[in-house]
Parts: structure tokens; C-alpha cells; sequence
């Protein structure tokens, strides 16, 4: 009798472990891309937070749960993916105006190139001219003359290296706006893959 009473008590504690087994087996297969109903649902696991929600690395409509970072990393790569598209418009939209500052500037620098040009060749016909004087009056006016295109020789070849900086930045300037659009690709498919990594079903 008492065997009996054992064996049935063993059978219910047995049976009852299996009952509670089965909730607990269900709750730890939650993962990334399993099919849940409810959107905007939670549950936890032992791997971490899940929700019910559409994963916006893919077209599907379908509701599948995603794990917390999984969402996360996903909307960084959909904001990512957006952000590239504008700022590429952008380094478009400037790389017309840079290439006209840099024909600009080319245009300056022959200009004041042919003003340098023209001081240099006026300050040797002074110094010449000095240098042959006799009276101190011509001495004075020839001394003040190479004084004066010294000056100005100094002012356009200053000019002329301002105008080489500047050329230099919007040549760099056009390089970036050039390669821009390649390298915001290149970052946001390390992105987007970084992402589905982390949304990988299963997980």
C-alpha cells in the first residue's frame, strides 16, 4: 500500500516537473526572429530583454521578437543609412562651388602674378637708375622709387602665397567632397552589418 502511495507521489512530482519544464523551455526559445503577435510586448530572458516589433533591416512586415540591442543597433543603422544620404547631397550641392573658388583663385594668382612680374621689372630699372645717379637729388627721388617697389613686390608675392593657402584647402576641401560619398557607404554598410550580426535569428 505504502509503495504504492510512494510510487504515485514519485509519478505526480515527476509529471509536475515536466508541466513546469514545458513553460520554461518555451520562454527560452524567445530569441531574435521568432514570431510573437502582441507589438511592443517584453518579455526577459536569460540572454536579456526582448520585443514583439518589426526589425527595420528588413522589408517584412512580419512581428518577430528582437532583442533590445538588436532594435537599437538596427534604428542606429536606418539613422545611419538616412544621415548618409543627406550629408552626401550636401558635399554634392558644395563641390561645384568649391571647383568655382578654385577657378577663381587660379584666375587671381595669374593677375597678381603679372603685377609681381611688372613691380620686379620697374624696382631693377630703379635700382639701375640708383646706382648711375650722380646728384643726390636723383638719388633721393631713385632711393624712394626702390623703396616703393620693394614694397609692392613684397605685398604680391604675399598676395600670391595667401592665394596658394587658399587654393590648397579648396583643393583638399574638393578631394573630401569627392570621396565623401564612398566612405559614408563604406561606414554605413559596416553599420548595417554590425547590426544584423547582433539581430542574427537565433540569438
Amino acid at each position: 500500500m505504502f509503495r504504492k502511495i510512494a510510487s504515485v507521489s514519485v509519478a505526480l512530482v515527476v509529471a509536475g516537473g515536466v508541466m513546469v519544464a514545458i513553460p520554461a523551455e518555451a520562454a527560452a526559445k524567445i530569441s531574435n526572429g521568432v514570431a510573437c503577435t502582441k507589438s511592443g510586448s517584453t518579455t526577459k530572458t536569460s540572454l536579456g530583454t526582448y520585443k514583439c516589433a518589426k526589425n527595420p533591416l528588413v522589408s517584412s512586415t512580419k512581428l518577430t521578437w528582437l532583442s533590445i540591442d538588436c532594435i537599437n543597433s538596427a534604428n542606429s543603422a536606418v539613422k545611419a543609412q538616412k544621415d548618409a544620404v543627406v550629408t552626401a547631397a550636401k558635399f554634392a550641392a558644395q563641390l561645384p562651388i568649391i571647383e568655382l573658388g578654385i577657378t577663381t583663385e587660379i584666375a587671381n594668382r595669374a593677375e597678381i602674378q603679372a603685377k609681381l612680374d611688372a613691380a620686379n621689372v620697374r624696382l631693377v630699372a630703379a635700382q639701375g637708375k640708383l646706382t648711375a645717379a650722380k646728384t643726390e637729388a636723383d638719388k633721393k627721388v631713385l632711393t624712394t622709387a626702390v623703396s616703393s617697389w620693394t614694397s609692392a613686390t613684397r605685398a604680391y608675392a604675399s598676395k600670391i602665397r595667401s592665394i596658394d593657402l587658399t587654393i590648397k584647402k579648396l583643393e583638399a576641401a574638393k578631394l573630401v567632397a569627392i570621396n565623401k560619398p564612398a566612405e559614408l557607404a563604406s561606414n554605413v554598410a559596416g553599420t548595417r552589418e554590425s547590426a544584423k550580426l547582433i539581430c542574427t535569428k537565433g540569438l
